[in-house]
């Protein structure tokens, strides 16, 4: 390989000639490019000058009208004196073709500039209509002629300035358009007059035609043949280039508030992207170079110009490039012999190097390139060892993933425990305040209403976080018996609202569809989520499809289908595992559709997802249908009525959630029982040994002492006094242990109190039983 670098020495010289000339060929470009640039700039610059003051002139002129109106100098309903005040005013402004004064009432003046001279209309609302009368006026503003009355079918306050300015809270422009009245393009500056209580009074509106302002565009032209142009901020031409050989004055009219890039000026729709850090821009359109600038219009409330100028770089750059082509043309001989030598040392050494890259970095991946063909023995013995060491990686590689696994399903569990285990003691104090509050109120208060409904949103609240503890495999879903079409009916509802306007919903209910057993809550999560996964992977709109059927083993299906961009192949493997995701980095968690497949599994449940003929995706839920051995009436809601049976009883309560300590303290009290509350087992350890009692409460998870530990060590003492064990996570691993202790009882958070005091009935019932 030494050899055959030596050898090229000279050839690589030889190119670095080349390229000195090549940089030095740049360089002067650059230079007469940004020479270039400075001429643009200073063109543009002027013409936003001119701009500027012409229609800082029309704000000024409105800020005259604005404060006449506002101190009562002028009265729109006085047409007489307000044409004497604003005609010599409007006369000062050759741009300005109309003034509209438009009260709130509706009343309105309209000086309108008609062949050199001004015109007054007047309208009054009439009833549904309005009726209007023209008024000819003089240089001085009186009144030389006024004509009848006639009827007309219009209301300023509908027109689009009107709305503008009395939205606003100062003056500002609106966007470019046709005028009503001449169906001219212009723009207008809206002026809301307000009282002194900030109350709407009227808007005076000054309409400005665009054509007054061509001179000075066509003076920024700083060449013959530049095209110089302004556009606002949805790209629409509003101040064109003069007419020459290549612009027809028809051509030059049509493209009006029309977008660039649809009319004769399309060469400049580049230039209205994102234009280059040096301030200028050079590309190529019909075969012809350009140089460009834009400069933005600023300081004028409202108006989102773009001053667009484009000067073709042969009336720049022509001479000077042509003295720079024999340069050029040496320099591209010079490289054409490097590149020509160089692409012989690549055949030989390079192109091997590069597949040995290549194969260096798929290190890891299920698959390496081809072996490399090569006459260099330093190159096979390469080849040979990185085959080697993919062998060693392609099996260290799967212990990786299968640790990594496994520790992502670990942590999601702990997490989701840990939360549903906090949001679980925060849900069972409000469930028991709200009952508290409930007790403490009459029947028939009209509280009470609200009160019920508090609780059964906490109620549906309490269900998502079981459905948290679900997918970490800490609880078990509450199965009962439900229609699946009546539950993908009522989420649909949620769902068009999700989907936004764009994707339609629809429905494909098989009417006969047996009933199963499942958690409407978690089932309801399942199309949640497949629904979010189908709106993303439709972001242009489509169609989502829900539907319930039956397989020829009697199970129950649930399909959901999209019209999107399907799943990849190589992902399908993959898409139930936790964190993988195939959106982009940021805009998935990759947690989706593991949930959806514990809750699933959950529910006995298989799911499969697959991409059918005609594109899209389709994920196929199979759910057990349920027996007619099923069948049950739930139970009639619990009535608490506990006093007679918890009065005189000793209850030790061991809760670590102050909120929720203190609500069973004050609920138990309330039953007439004697209440000793610790925060933690330690302390409740401490008090059974200090005191007699008839019955323990206490959490699972608590610092110092779990509640199990404080079984554990109650039992000891050859006690059989009943104990309520309460957990927001379930208590696998302790269950069989338990259910062998008649004497203990496990309640879930978040309960409620009616199950609650129930349930401590029936325990003292049955210990004081013979």
């Amino acid at each position: 390989m030494r050899r055959l670098l030596l050898q090229d020495l000279l050839v690589l010289a030889v190119g670095m000639v080349a390229l000195i000339l090549g940089i030095s060929w740049h360089e002067q470009q650059l230079a007469l490019r940004q020479q270039a640039d400075a001429r643009a700039a200073a063109s543009l610059r002027q013409l936003d000058e001119a701009l500027r003051s012409d229609l800082e002139d029309v704000q000024e002129q409105g800020d005259v009208i604005r404060t006449w109106w506002a101190s009562g100098l002028m009265d729109p309903t006085l047409p007489a004196q307000a044409a004497r005040l604003l005609a010599p005013l409007l006369d000062s402004q050759q741009a300005v073709t109309s003034l509209n004064l438009a009260r709130a009432d509706g009343r309105s003046l309209l000086f309108l500039k008609m062949g050199g001279a001004w015109s007054l209309r007047e309208l009054r609302p009439n009833g549904t209509g309005a009726r209007i009368r023209w008024m000819r006026l003089d240089a001085q503003g009186r009144i030389l002629h006024t004509e009848a009355w006639t009827p007309m079918d219009y209301d300023p306050r509908t027109r689009p300035w009107y709305q503008l300015g009395a939205a606003a809270q100062a003056p500002l422009w609106t966007k470019a358009y046709p005028f009503y009245t001449t169906h001219d393009p212009g723009i207008t500056f809206c002026l809301p007059i307000r009282d002194a209580h900030a109350n709407l009074a009227g808007v005076a509106a000054l309409d400005f035609m665009l054509d007054d302002l061509t001179s000075a565009v066509w003076e920024a032209q700083p060449t013959a043949h530049s095209r110089c142009v302004v556009v606002d901020d949805q790209n629409r031409a509003l101040i064109l280039p003069k007419e020459d050989a290549f612009i027809s004055q028809t051509a030059r009219r049509a493209a009006f508030l029309r977008p660039v890039s649809a009319t004769f000026l399309g060469q400049m729709a580049p230039l209205l992207g994102q234009a280059l850090p040096s301030g200028f821009r050079f590309f190529h359109y019909q075969g012809s170079g350009y140089i460009g600038r834009v400069r933005t219009l600023q300081g004028l409330p409202g108006l989102h110009w773009r001053l667009v100028l484009m000067i073709p770089e042969e009336d720049l750059m022509g001479p000077a490039r042509r003295r720079l082509l024999g340069l050029l043309l040496l320099s591209l001989a010079t490289l054409g012999l490097a590149v020509w030598r160089i692409r012989r040392l690549a055949d030989r050494a390079a192109t091997p190097l590069s597949r040995l890259e290549s194969i260096a970095e798929a290190l890891g991946q299920p698959e390496l390139p081809p072996p490399v063909d090569s006459d260099i023995r330093e190159i096979r013995r390469l080849d040979g060892a990185l085959r080697q060491a993919q062998a060693d990686l392609t099996e260290q590689t799967l212990l990786r993933r299968q640790l990594e696994h496994s520790q992502r399903m670990e942590t999601v569990g702990t997490l989701a425990g840990g939360i549903a285990h906090d949001v679980n003691n925060q849900l069972a104090a409000i469930l028991g305040q709200l009952h508290l509050c409930r007790e403490l109120l009459p029947e028939g208060h009209a509280v009470l209403t609200r009160l019920e409904r508090a609780e059964t949103a906490t109620r549906r609240c309490a269900q998502t976080t079981k459905a948290l503890l679900a997918f970490s495999h800490q609880s078990r879903p509450e199965l009962k018996r439900l229609n699946l079409n009546t539950l993908v009916e009522e989420t649909s509802v949620i769902l068009e609202r999700l989907l936004g306007g764009r994707i339609r919903l629809t429905l494909h209910l098989d009417r006969a569809l047996p009933a199963i057993r499942g958690d409407a809550v978690q089932l309801e999560q399942v199309l949640m989520n497949l629904a979010v996964n189908a709106r993303d992977a439709m972001p242009e709109g489509g169609t989502l499809e829900l539907g319930t059927g039956q397989n020829d083993a009697g199970e129950v299906l649930l399909e959901v289908q999209d019209s999107g961009t399907g799943i990849p192949e190589a992902a399908l493997p993959h898409l139930f595992e936790p964190f993988f995701t195939t959106k982009e980095q940021g805009k998935g968690t990759g947690l989706g559709l593991a949930m959806v497949f514990g809750i699933v599994k959950a529910h006995q449940g298989r799911i499969q997802a697959e991409n059918p003929p005609g594109g899209g995706a389709l994920f196929r839920i199979t759910l057990p249908a349920a027996g007619r051995a099923d069948d049950s009436t739930p139970p009639a809601p619990l009535q608490l009525r506990a006093e007679t049976r918890l009065a005189g009883v000793r209850v030790l309560v061991a809760e670590d959630e102050s909120l929720l300590r203190d609500m069973l303290a004050d609920a138990l009290t309330m039953a007439r029982a004697q209440v000793t509350a610790v925060p933690d087992g330690a302390m409740a350890w401490r008090a059974w040994q200090m005191a007699t009692f008839d019955l323990v409460l206490s959490d699972h998870r608590m610092p110092d002492c779990t509640g199990y530990e404080l079984l554990q060590r109650i039992r000891a003492t050859g006690s059989t006094v009943p104990f309520i064990l309460v957990s927001g996570q379930g208590l696998e691993g302790f269950e069989a242990a338990l259910a062998r202790d008649s004497a203990v009882r496990l309640l879930p958070k978040p309960f409620e109190m009616p199950r609650l005091m129930q349930l401590m009935g029936e325990m003292l019932a049955n210990r004081s039983a013979p």
